[in-house]
């Protein structure tokens, strides 16, 4: 199956989705040096909280941080813990989705930046980019396996992965979807 270019339009339209997001620091994380500003991003909806870990860490940490400080950064909405692993746009679609009827305070949306106290027990630690691509690395492998047998992931080279991954770090839609395309075709002999 080839995408037609109306298909091409709507995933780059997708793909340009944006949530205005404002970062609050956490109060206790507040010194009585600096009571910093809230900081203010269009985060991607195909992306990952922890890929702009350092611009929001920058803004609120004005000295470099030590070795493991960054982290220790971790994110909350209304006392929910932000899970690092699910992209932006699904992790607001879950804590907002289900919010219209409740007063909610609407756009952006307010998230709560903690630099202590890490939820171990809630949240799964991120240690590096490396990290977080190795995740979203595995979770492209489970679901070419769930939907392709695993063909189109042993088919790819190093140079693929690197420009999927690149793409999406870098938010940029056609290095992304010049591989990611691979994994929207299907063959007439998969059942479904």
């Amino acid at each position: 199956m080839t995408g037609s270019v109306e298909d091409r339009e709507v995933l780059r339209e997708v793909w340009e989705g944006r949530i205005p997001t404002v970062f609050t620091l956490a109060e206790e994380d507040v010194t009585e040096e600096s009571s910093p500003d809230p900081f203010y991003l269009l985060l991607p909806r195909m992306s990952y909280l922890p890929l702009t870990s350092d611009k929001i860490y920058k803004h609120f940490c004005k000295e470099k941080p030590t070795e493991n400080q960054q982290d220790l950064l971790w994110f909350q909405y209304k006392g929910t813990p932000l899970k690092w692993h699910h992209p932006i746009g699904a992790l607001y679609d879950l804590v907002k989705g289900g919010e219209s009827l409740d007063n909610d305070e609407g756009l952006p949306w307010q998230v709560t930046v903690h630099l202590s106290n890490f939820p171990d027990q809630t949240l799964i630690p991120y240690s590096s980019r490396e990290k977080i691509e190795s995740h979203y690395m595995s979770n492209i492998k489970e679901a070419d396996q769930l939907k392709h047998g695993g063909r189109v992931v042993s088919t790819m080279l190093k140079k693929d992965h690197m420009q999927l991954w690149a793409g999406l770090q870098n938010d940029k839609f056609d290095q992304f979807w010049a591989i990611n395309r691979r994994f929207m075709e299907t063959s007439g002999d998969e059942n479904f």
